[in-house]
């Protein structure tokens, strides 16, 4: 496997976790609203299980950067699928309803480089094409969950929208035209999962990259430096696919049954 696609992969895992350890450590996180809200738990047991999410996130984060540890990354894992579990359990906007498939990908990054760091050959073992398929799949089932969320014309994506163009052009758009701008972009989304999982070429994965990243930065671009977190959070969602297009032979065609572009 290219050390650039590891290397990817290993730094969009940090952000991810980075952000994630912020916004356990600050706001709370999904866990906490749950534990409080919906099981009745004290507010100083969820604040303290915050307190250990955040932990372990940090841990995830040196541990991607200096040396993958399998166990912190299943860990990971495990916390981000907990944090998705709590949103849609306990959903505080419409959205949480998709956040089990919002949150594949960061799952399915932690997951993958868990496989991908558990021996040290990352060309032949059987896992590397498993990790393949745990990427490509979270990958298409994230871009899934924003396709929906887009054509559902959500809120947060109205006005993300509207903040970005007034922030590059200094003009505003109107609702009616923002939404209609979700709806092309919701098509899109459904149209490259599909593609992915269904046709596997390379070059979708590649615009899924560039379309990621350019979503991550959104945040930042409309919201302001304040919200580096959300942008942080949300850069694998190009980081991963990048991972995938720089990696595509070594991970995707391993299996025989890989078509090619």
């Amino acid at each position: 496997m290219p050390k650039s696609a590891l290397w990817t992969l290993r730094l969009s895992i940090a952000a991810l976790a980075l952000a994630s350890a912020r916004n356990a450590w600050v706001p709370g996180s999904a866990i906490n609203s749950w534990l409080f809200m919906k099981a009745g738990l004290p507010e100083s047991v969820a604040s303290g299980v915050d307190v250990l999410g955040a932990a372990i996130m940090v841990g995830v984060v040196i541990s991607a950067l200096v040396r993958p540890s399998r166990v912190l990354l299943l860990t990971g894992a495990t916390w981000m699928l907990c944090v998705a579990l709590a949103r849609w359990d306990n959903p505080g906007a419409t959205a949480d309803g998709l956040a089990l498939l919002s949150h594949a990908l960061r799952i399915g990054a932690l997951l993958a480089l868990a496989l991908l760091s558990s021996q040290p050959d990352l060309d032949r073992r059987p896992s590397a094409g498993f990790a393949g398929w745990v990427l490509l799949l979270g990958t298409s089932l994230t871009f899934i969950g924003h396709g929906i969320e887009a054509l559902q014309h959500s809120g947060p994506f109205v006005d993300l929208i509207i903040g970005t163009v007034k922030s590059w052009t200094g003009q505003r758009l109107s609702q009616a035209s923002a939404e209609k701008l979700l709806t092309v972009i919701g098509l899109q989304d459904l149209l490259l999962a599909a593609l992915l999982l269904l046709r596997r070429w390379r070059w979708i994965a590649g615009w899924m990259a560039i379309w990621g990243l350019a979503t991550a930065l959104s945040r930042v671009t409309s919201m302001g430096v304040d919200s580096w977190h959300q942008s942080v959070l949300r850069l694998a969602n190009g980081g991963v696919p990048l991972t995938l297009f720089l990696a595509w032979h070594h991970l995707i065609g391993l299996s025989s049954i890989t078509r090619k572009p």
